[in-house]
């Protein structure tokens, strides 16, 4: 696999650098998924506690889910898409993206 050509201008740099922290945060709120799963099936817990369990992880994972869909967007908003732009007709629905100048 070849590298990635260096950015030639400042602008080029943001958007490689939004893009590195865009896919870190779906990574890391991924891998703590992951883990809060884990940590659920093969915690050990006793009968008493699992209903109390199951309701706190399962906050907490939609918690997770809805902080990397937020922060990605976020990132993704703020670098190199800069703009959305959602309509609703009696035709359908579209979503398009706009790139800053």
């Amino acid at each position: 696999m070849k590298p990635l050509p260096a950015p030639l201008t400042f602008a080029e740099g943001q958007r490689y650098i939004y893009g590195l922290l865009a896919a870190a945060a779906g990574v890391f709120c991924g891998a703590c998924a992951v883990a809060m799963v884990a940590l659920l099936m093969w915690g050990g817990w006793s009968r008493s506690e699992e209903h109390s369990i199951v309701i706190i992880f399962g906050w907490s994972l939609g918690g997770f889910i809805v902080a990397m869909i937020v922060v990605i967007v976020g990132l993704l908003t703020g670098g190199p898409v800069g703009r959305f732009k959602v309509a609703a007709t009696r035709d359908g629905a579209s979503l398009e993206t706009e790139a800053r100048p």
